[in-house]
């Protein structure tokens, strides 16, 4: 007997259902997982704190992770004077 064929189709069904849940707040919004690093992308206008509330209605939690770049304070552009 040989072992199932593991699918992204469970991930993909996620990543869809958030899509849709933000669309009907924000009709361009884009929701990817990044496998490189495990991370999801979300794209959208909307508020953080708004994007959490209509995630958690489709079961999801999400954290608020900054950019490798604004770790530890300004944006790491080093050209924006915006240094903290």
């Amino acid at each position: 007997m040989s072992a199932p064929e593991l699918t992204d189709e469970p991930l993909q069904q996620r990543t869809r259902a958030m899509t849709h849940a933000l669309r009907e707040w924000d009709p361009d919004a884009e929701v990817q997982f990044e496998s490189a690093n495990g991370r999801l992308s979300i794209l959208t206008t909307l508020a953080p704190a708004r994007v959490r509330e209509i995630l958690a209605t489709v079961g999801e939690h999400v954290e608020d992770v900054p950019e490798e770049g604004q770790r530890g304070g300004g944006c790491g552009c080093g050209g924006c004077g915006c240094s903290g």
